[in-house]
């Protein structure tokens, strides 16, 4: 049995140059980002032939199925059809989450690694992050077939506070954003996340987004610089952080005009909200039109925007830097151990 972990990650800047119809024009594409102390949890093993299925998959959903074309999971499936050998007897996958899928924080990418990341773990085979990484996305783009961009799978195998920059054909490199402790402090201090109460399909929004790239070239290309200057302020520690929450502002002002489909009147509503009660920025995180809403807030004016946010629900949360990691490895539990214990009982 093996059970792994990986982060969900808060996207600062630079979303949507991440996609390879953006960077492959060539077009510059880089994100600033950090994964966060909310987790998606896998749990994998390998099934003994005692059972009338041979693939129990726990979700959404309890799947119990003999062969791989009948599980409805998509990533389960694509993964064990891909990777698997022909003499695989069967497996259990559970999935359990910090937060609810489908809410911007990059969980449909984090279970995909994590999935990877146990599978190649319970065949033995040590996997560095990046080659997690370059699986995850080649399972989403080439497997399923989904309209995603690069970042969410990279952030979550790697971990940490990053600026990730991405080339023509696919090629990223992940630089790590290096601050003072009592400045991260600080930032995680000054954001709040909320979630709006709803979710929304990522892969429909960013369908609408990716049509209509070739009409948003100075927005994202102002985008794409606002990484750049995100990470300055960060690691200046003469720059005030306020600074950060302004660009935030910008960013999301920005990112609105991709697609109406990015936010809505009620989203537009809390935001101001939150603006007039001391936050200086924040943005819909993810691809827009539901899920959670993050604000760059002061400290001191926190119980003010609670309050005007009280219609939504406060998650606190911490920045993390361990990225994928195996949080429980047992190889005695295979299913010749199962097998015999079944057998004695």
């Amino acid at each position: 049995m093996i059970i792994v972990r990986s982060p969900l990650r808060v996207s600062f800047f630079g979303g949507g140059t991440d996609h390879p119809t953006w960077f492959n024009r060539p077009e510059p594409g880089a994100v600033l980002s950090t994964t966060i102390n909310k987790y998606i949890y896998v749990q994998l093993r390998r099934l003994p032939a005692v059972f009338d299925f041979n693939y129990r998959v726990a979700w959404g959903m309890l799947e119990e199925v003999r062969c791989m074309n009948e599980i409805c999971h998509p990533v389960v499936r694509e993964v064990l059809k891909h990777y698997g050998a022909a003499d695989d007897s069967g497996y259990e996958v559970i999935y359990n989450a910090d937060l609810p899928s489908q809410t911007g924080l990059g969980s449909s990418s984090a279970f995909t690694v994590s999935l990877l990341h146990a599978y190649f773990g319970n065949l033995g085979r040590l996997s560095p992050k990046h080659v997690l990484a370059r699986e995850a996305i080649f399972v989403e783009q080439e497997l399923l077939k989904e309209t995603v961009g690069c970042q969410d799978q990279i952030a979550a195998a790697h971990g940490g506070l990053n600026r990730i920059d991405f080339s023509p054909g696919g090629d990223h490199r992940v630089r790590p954003v290096n601050i003072t402790p009592a400045r991260r402090a600080l930032l995680e201090d000054s954001l709040m996340m909320f979630f709006t109460g709803f979710t929304r399909s990522a892969d429909a929004i960013e369908k609408k987004k990716v049509a209509r790239f070739d009409d948003r070239t100075r927005e994202l290309r102002a985008m794409y610089d606002m990484v750049a200057e995100g990470e300055r302020i960060l690691t200046n520690p003469n720059c005030p952080l306020t600074e950060f929450g302004r660009l935030l502002h910008h960013a999301w002002m920005e990112k609105r005009k991709l697609d109406a489909s990015v936010s809505n009147p009620t989203i537009d509503g809390c935001y101001e909200a939150a603006r007039k009660a001391g936050a200086l920025g924040g943005k819909l995180l993810g691809a827009g039109g539901g899920g959670f809403l993050l604000m760059f807030v002061p400290p001191e004016a926190r119980a003010s925007v609670l309050s005007a946010l009280s219609s939504l629900t406060f998650v606190p949360f911490r920045m993390e830097h361990d990225g994928t990691s195996v949080v429980l490895y047992n190889p005695d539990l295979t299913s010749n151990y199962l097998t015999s214990a079944a057998r004695v009982s």
